[in-house]
C-alpha cells in the first residue's frame, strides 16, 4: 500500500512541476504534426487525415442565390470524409452582381436570434445547415471568420500533401481566429 502511495505521490509531482502546454496557449501557424497526417486545428475544431488518404485539394469561389459569395478550401479523401473550409461574404450594392441584401440581412437577423437562443456562440462562425438542401452527409464544416484564412488552409494542405509528400517538418496548421 505505501508503495502504490509514493508511486501515485511521484507521479502526480511530475504532472504537476510539467503542466502542459494547453491547445488555447499554442501559438497559431504551422507547426509539427503527427508523423504522415495532416490537421488543422481551429477553435471550432480540428480535421486530421492521413496524407496518403487525401485524394484532392481546390480552393474555389462561388455564389449563392446571388446573395453570399462563398470563399471554400476543400480537402477529399478516399475514406469519404471530406473537410469544407469556407468564408462567407455578402454580395454588396457595389458588386457586379445582383444584389440580394434584404434576404440577406434577414437570414442573419434569424441566424442571430437562434444562436442567442440556444446559446451557440458567434454567428460569423457557426456553420449553418437547412436541412435536407444543405445536409452534407461524411462532410466536416469549418466556417472561418477571415477570407485570407481558405488560402492560408489550401496553400498548407497543397505543400504538405502534393509538395513535400509528408516529408515536411510542419505539417500542422493552427487557426485561433481564422
Amino acid at each position: 500500500m505505501r508503495t502504490a502511495t509514493l508511486c501515485f505521490l511521484s507521479v502526480f509531482a511530475m504532472l504537476s512541476a510539467n503542466p502542459a502546454v494547453s491547445q488555447d496557449d499554442a501559438p497559431d501557424g504551422e507547426q509539427p504534426g503527427i508523423g504522415g497526417f495532416w490537421e488543422v486545428v481551429t477553435s471550432a475544431g480540428r480535421f486530421v487525415v492521413r496524407l496518403d488518404m487525401i485524394s484532392s485539394v481546390s480552393e474555389h469561389e462561388y455564389l449563392i442565390d446571388g446573395a453570399v459569395r462563398v470563399f471554400e478550401c476543400t480537402v477529399d479523401t478516399t475514406g469519404g470524409q471530406t473537410a469544407r473550409f469556407y468564408y462567407l461574404e455578402p454580395v454588396t450594392e457595389s458588386s457586379s452582381v445582383t444584389t440580394g441584401s434584404a434576404t440577406l440581412n434577414r437570414i442573419k437577423d434569424l441566424t442571430n436570434k437562434a444562436t442567442e437562443k440556444v446559446g451557440i456562440g458567434n454567428v460569423d462562425t457557426v456553420v449553418t445547415k437547412n436541412y435536407p438542401t444543405t445536409t452534407h452527409a461524411k462532410t466536416t464544416e469549418f466556417r472561418m471568420q477571415n477570407k485570407a484564412t481558405i488560402s492560408q488552409i489550401y496553400e498548407h494542405a497543397h505543400r504538405v500533401w502534393a509538395e513535400e509528400k509528408g516529408r515536411g517538418e510542419k505539417n500542422t496548421l493552427r487557426i485561433k481566429n481564422g
